[in-house]
């Protein structure tokens, strides 16, 4: 018995195949995910997207003898983006990226209509411009293929309805579209009227895992997926991820890694208050029922790594070395901890507790002699700093201290940088070496909500999960680089963009 997990991601789409009796991961394949960039736009190209997904698929059957043997196939994705279609599933407009900011003028106008205080006591949302809302009025106002009877699927969503057929929205990813009235669990009338779409632009709301429907005749001809294989939507990404690192109950953190970068935390209710408002924390409906999500991403983790290779044209095997040299450095008895510049990495906007797209990114310190690890050396530090003011926010706001946090995703294969999450937090960082984290933790929630095992403890028994304790000497120098030196430049930054970019 398998089942598969889909993850759609914003630079990377994975396809894997998992045996039921311990998780364990048969078959994967990726792609990179299509976009159509240009200067002023990105969108991802959902054709092709699907096209790989249909051959990856094709693939993956070839590894089972029975493809009625693959009971289940769940889908998780990036949260915010998706697509418009019309009544016959005729995408009417671009799959813009969560990221891209052609919305920002559309959003405004929501918040005068609006108001932001409504749209966060509503939906448990800072209005932003990511958000689905904004990208199916930008597209109204924008496109002439603009249709009278039209649904919007968020990115997952619509993979599922691909393979069935069938129209569901899932509430995690619901959650991540500023127009879901997040107490309540439905479609939030007050902002439908106030931006003058109609309640049916949304799909009936399912829960994560819960079965859509059946493959389609001409995706299982396409695919050689059987009939009898049911499809569901998992959900947000970040959020999937969390169930396959045991994120069950309110007193675990998971800080999810990838090419943005977010701590995720688990409540019984959402949290509403004019604190939480004023922190710009994001209030999410989980993947497992009955809990709700505190998640604040930061734009820019992996991106800002990516960024760095391609500016100086570094290989990943180059990459790799000058990482392990940097991290042997660090490791040396007799390594005195240094800060040679500041990074503060705002390439893409910032996250909480200052989320705006028009912030800029700072590098403070560097000079003629500066050497690319060391550049290197002073972004991770950089992302861990930014890490640590987000962290700090959410402690003071809940008045918790979280003494341990679960990393997973792509920084779980840096030793460099889960070092430094250690030593700038200054806590202990459990490291799960989960392979395709979220897309495990789809195909998971698609077998445990199907019935096919009975919890969901299965991952931390057999996943490797690595201890990194923060350097008490190190975690003191980093914090005062973090009072003295890190915050100031921040609120600084803050002030000036304030005057000329808000």
């Amino acid at each position: 018995m398998y089942f598969i997990g889909i993850d759609v991601g914003t630079t990377n789409c994975k396809i894997c195949l998992f045996a039921k009796h311990d998780f364990s991961l048969i078959s994967k394949y990726s792609f990179v995910t299509p976009k159509i960039i240009t200067k002023d736009s990105s969108d991802f190209d959902v054709e092709k997207l699907w096209t790989g997904i249909e051959e990856g698929m094709r693939e993956i059957v070839q590894a089972v003898k029975d493809p009625d043997e693959i009971k289940h196939i769940s889908v998780a994705s990036v949260g915010e983006a998706g697509v418009l279609t019309d009544l016959d599933g005729n995408i009417t407009g671009p799959a813009m990226t969560w990221y891209d900011t052609r919305t920002k003028d559309v959003c405004e106008s929501v918040i005068r209509k609006t108001g932001r205080q409504k749209i966060y006591n509503i939906t448990g949302l800072p209005a932003h411009s990511n958000y689905s809302l904004n990208k199916i009025l930008w597209i109204r106002e924008n496109t002439e293929k603009y249709p009278k009877d039209r649904k919007w699927l968020c990115m997952a969503e619509y993979i599922t309805y691909k393979f069935t057929g069938i129209r569901k929205a899932e509430f995690s990813l619901a959650s991540r579209t500023m127009a879901l009235d997040i107490k309540n669990k439905k479609w939030s009338e007050e902002i439908l009227k106030d931006t003058d779409l109609e309640k049916n632009v949304f799909s009936e709301l399912a829960e994560s895992g819960e079965p859509a429907g059946a493959v389609c005749g001409k995706t299982a001809e396409k695919t050689g997926l059987s009939v009898k294989t049911t499809i569901s939507t998992a959900g947000h990404d970040h959020m999937c991820g969390s169930a396959a690192a045991g994120l069950y109950d309110e007193n675990g953190i998971l800080n999810s890694t990838g090419t943005t970068e977010g701590l995720l935390f688990l409540r019984r209710e959402p949290g509403l208050g004019e604190k939480f408002f004023d922190s710009n924390f994001s209030n999410g409906i989980h993947v497992l029922k009955d809990f709700y999500t505190i998640y604040s991403s930061l734009p820019s983790a992996g991106y800002a790594i990516e960024w760095f290779r391609k500016k100086f044209d570094i290989s990943e095997d180059e990459f790799y070395r000058m990482t392990e040299n940097l991290y042997e450095k660090i490791m040396q008895k007799d390594y005195l901890p240094e800060a040679e510049g500041i990074f503060i990495p705002h390439l893409r906007g910032s996250g909480p507790p200052v989320r705006s797209i028009k912030t800029r990114a700072l590098f403070y310190g560097i000079t003629e002699g500066t050497t690319k690890e060391e550049l290197l050396l002073i972004i991770f530090q950089g992302l861990c700093f930014e890490l640590k003011n987000l962290l700090n926010s959410i402690e003071e706001l809940t008045v918790q201290k979280f003494s341990e946090i679960k990393v997973i995703g792509s920084a779980c294969r840096n030793r460099l940088w889960l070092k430094l999450k250690a030593d700038i937090l200054g806590r202990d960082i459990a490291a799960y070496e989960i392979e395709e984290a979220v897309s495990k933790g789809a195909a998971m929630l698609g077998a445990y909500k199907n019935g096919y095992i009975k919890d969901l403890n299965i991952t931390e028994k057999n996943e490797t999960i690595r201890k990194i304790k923060p350097d008490r000497r190190a975690a003191k120098y980093y914090t005062k680089i973090f009072n003295e030196i890190y915050r100031p430049f921040y609120n600084f930054k803050t002030d000036i963009e304030k005057k000329f970019y808000q």
